[in-house]
């Protein structure tokens, strides 16, 4: 599924958002696997702390020790901004604007280009601000319960209390966006959503 010569109209952005937990990570590998051209916005924050320049940012802006590679530095960031509103404030400062600048040159680039939709995974999306550079949002939710127990078995209660307080309620995600999806059932079912949504965001650019 690819876009024609004789239908040259740019992909539709699609942003694919949702809580710590609801299943939008499995939800972008079913996008892909429907044709869509996708990017976790997870992958790119890695990447970008992987660059000298982000690091020596950061360490400045934090007022920490110069970041060492890897899992490490992350680790560091992750000590210093942890229970501490002001640093990770800082660290979004820093990382937000860079992540967007990120996900347009990719959505400008191939293969986003050829495809009928890009599909960026971006937990963040509202609380950074980046709605404006898509055409689309889907969330995928659930409730608050189900959400914590998924994640508690990755890493904990306590980094998923931290998580989710800095985003904003899943009542005001519904509100700001275009397709929602409650994941409480099957992985089948959440495949049939992505199949509709799909088939409803791509059937609508057609001219």
């Amino acid at each position: 599924m690819v876009n024609s010569e004789k239908n040259q109209q740019p992909p539709v952005r699609v942003a694919l958002t949702g809580g710590i937990g609801s299943g939008k990570s499995t939800a972008l590998l079913m996008f892909a696997a429907r044709g869509a051209a996708v990017l976790s916005s997870d992958r790119v924050v890695h990447e970008l702390l992987e660059r000298e320049d982000v690091h020596a940012k950061i360490a400045e802006s934090l007022g920490i020790e110069p970041l060492l590679p890897g899992e490490e530095g992350r680790r560091q960031i992750a000590e210093s901004v942890f229970a501490d509103e002001r640093q990770l404030t800082r660290l979004e400062d820093i990382l937000f604007p860079l992540v967007a600048g990120e996900i347009a040159a990719w959505q400008a680039s191939e293969p986003a280009t050829s495809a009928p939709l890009t599909v960026v995974e971006l937990p963040m999306l509202f609380e950074a601000g980046m709605e404006s550079g898509f055409d689309r949002v889907v969330l995928v939710t659930a409730p608050t319960e189900i959400r914590r127990s998924r994640h508690e078995g990755r890493v904990g209660i306590t980094d998923f209390e931290q998580r989710a307080s800095r985003q904003l309620p899943e009542s005001e995600k519904r509100a700001r966006s275009d397709f929602v999806y409650d994941n409480t059932s099957s992985p089948e079912e959440l495949d049939g959503f992505v199949a509709a949504t799909v088939a409803a965001i791509v059937g609508s650019e057609e001219r």
